[in-house]
């Protein structure tokens, strides 16, 4: 018979003295991989090659079942390689970086439109992918519109970050 766990309250592991609050300048990698099994429920569609140039913003691929719902590259560089799976699934998308970071201009978000054009602004900007609908933690369907919009402001993740250190002097 399993022997079953129960925490209630959370766990509190009793460590000594608090992590040192400090700011280290991270490595710049010359090579990036979007693995579209990351955003979940979709049906990737590629549309950048092997040996595609792209800039940051371009559409690497879309939603199959939405194809106005886009996933774009977070750099400019060129596509090395489309690792594939089982069946030819996409497995991930490897860019090597250039050293000038070239931009795809999407035009300026203006909160004063209507809710269509904000959407299609957010679908064809790669921002959409980054709207989670709960509880499963799967992309928002555009074509429904949401009962309620939940933004969460702070990060309460076990070791998240202290904001108040990381946002320090950048009000």
């Amino acid at each position: 018979m399993s022997k079953d766990i129960r925490i209630k309250k959370g766990l509190d592991i009793k460590l000594v003295g608090e992590a040192e609050q400090t700011t280290e300048n991270a490595i710049i990698s010359n090579f990036y991989s979007i693995r579209p099994e990351d955003f979940h429920s979709i049906i990737p569609k590629l549309v950048a090659k092997e040996g595609t140039r792209v800039k940051a913003g371009e559409t690497l691929f879309y939603n199959k079942d939405n194809e106005d719902m886009k996933f774009v590259s977070p750099v400019s560089g060129e596509v090395i390689e489309v690792q594939r799976g089982p069946r030819r699934r996409i497995d991930a998308i490897k860019i090597t970086a250039d050293k000038e970071q070239k931009h795809l201009d999407h035009g300026k978000f203006d909160l004063s439109l209507d809710a269509e054009k904000v959407k299609s602004h957010l679908l064809a900007s790669g921002c959409w992918a980054f709207i989670k609908q709960r509880p499963y933690d799967v992309v928002a369907n555009a074509e429904k519109t949401p009962k309620a919009i939940f933004v969460s402001g702070y990060a309460s993740a076990p070791l998240a970050a202290n904001l108040d250190y990381t946002l320090a002097g950048k009000e």
